[in-house]
């Protein structure tokens, strides 16, 4: 029995339980058979909201290099996650963070895997080429070991990770917890040992058994979050509270005209800095890489993982704003070099290849210390598809 099925009957037996009531007078003759027309036209009402979610959802990920995850809620990345394993032809996947994500770009055809799909179509005429965006703002190597887990078997040809030495110094273990549930089951490790704490349903188990029969197979519903970002920008309950402050921002979108975005958007060097970048608060290579440090831990999982399950996988490490760094006194050289080259030895031994860009595009093409701007991620695209072609990690 397929969801669609499945939802028509649970929908049948709620309806045969509410008419199959003896004993009532409520219901005359002639009003019996108008309530099996609205019953009707609701389901099918219903079933037309179905297939145009699931059209627009197909039109969406044809070309899924510009598409990036808005949310971080189950479905949405459980979404991404099933459109790689449903994907055929050739599949990339580009794993990382707020850099993969395009946190510097107004939109997704601006981000690095959007370009990357754009010199691997024009390299590979011949080839139908899948790019896919899951990079997660936030997201350290303790969220791309889980989504590379989901991921392993699923057919792709080649991931790709950023490697952002920043994500070593982060103390908390997770920012999206979501992702420990993409098999569907708990997850097998010790998760509170390494400081992930999972989150609780706050559902009946009536509630949790009709979401998980009946509402789960109604795309509407289960893409609701990711459907509220495609239409306004960001869930409804919170344009409108924003609203309450600013009735400007209850339109569509109008999160992009905000002063802040417009400014997180410009050249770094339109910026002022005074007091932003602190060194005492935290200068870029000031870690250790030990078994206290989580992010480390996970690291070295997801090269285990990735070897275990003969993943073919190619890191990079992300470009930096040394100009910037240096000018503010944010980076500790000497462990920033030791810490790299323990990181680059730890992929090196798991067998896997990595490429580096730290210095490699010129830094009016920054917005801050990490992120690009549009022409920066296309000058990264560039470099990385002539490497991986000229290094064989991709064949013509």
């Amino acid at each position: 029995m397929n969801a669609m099925q499945e939802m028509i009957l649970a929908l049948s037996k709620l309806k045969k339980r509410y008419f199959s009531r003896s004993g009532t007078n409520m219901l005359s003759n002639n009003f019996l058979p108008i309530n099996k027309r609205v019953f009707i036209f609701l389901l099918a009402g219903l079933l037309a909201l179905h297939g145009i979610t699931a059209a627009v959802i197909a039109q969406k990920f044809s070309r899924p290099g510009g598409q990036r995850m808005p949310s971080d809620d189950l479905e949405t990345i459980a979404l991404w996650v099933d459109q790689v394993k449903q994907c055929s032809g050739y599949k990339v996947v580009i794993l990382g963070d707020s850099v993969i994500h395009g946190q510097a770009v107004a939109s997704g055809l601006e981000t690095l895997p959007a370009y990357i799909a754009e010199e691997l179509r024009q390299r590979l005429p011949d080839r139908d080429v899948h790019v896919f965006n899951l990079g997660m703002p936030g997201g350290a190597p303790a969220e791309v070991y889980f989504v590379l887990d989901a991921l392993a078997g699923s057919g792709v040809d080649l991931f790709i990770y950023n490697i952002n030495m920043a994500w070593f110094a982060r103390e908390n273990t997770l920012d999206h917890p979501a992702v420990t549930r993409l098999k569907g089951v708990p997850h097998a490790l010790d998760l509170p040992a390494l400081g992930i704490q999972m989150e609780e349903s706050n559902r009946t188990p009536a509630e949790e058994w009709f979401a998980q029969h009946v509402l789960n197979y109604w795309q509407p519903y289960r893409y609701r979050i990711l459907i509220n970002y495609w239409l306004w920008g960001k869930p409804l309950r919170e344009k409108i509270e924003d609203a309450k402050k600013d009735i400007r921002l209850i339109l569509p979108f109008a999160e992009e005209k905000l002063p802040e975005t417009i400014e997180m958007r410009r050249r770094w060097y339109e910026k002022d800095w005074e007091g932003k970048l602190d060194p005492d608060e935290g200068r870029v290579g000031a870690f250790y890489l030990t078994g206290e440090n989580k992010q480390w831990v996970f690291y070295r999982m997801l090269l285990d993982t990735a070897g275990r399950e003969s993943i073919p996988l190619v890191l990079f490490i992300t470009p930096r704003n040394y100009e910037l760094l240096e000018r503010y006194d944010m980076i500790d050289r000497p462990a920033y070099s030791k810490n790299l080259s323990i990181v680059l030895d730890a992929a090196s031994s798991a067998g896997f290849p990595v490429l580096d860009y730290g210095s490699s595009i010129p830094y009016e093409n920054f917005s801050d210390i990490v992120h690009l701007l549009p022409e920066g991620n296309k000058i990264l695209a560039n470099k990385i598809t002539l490497d991986l072609f000229d290094q064989g990690y991709i064949k013509r």
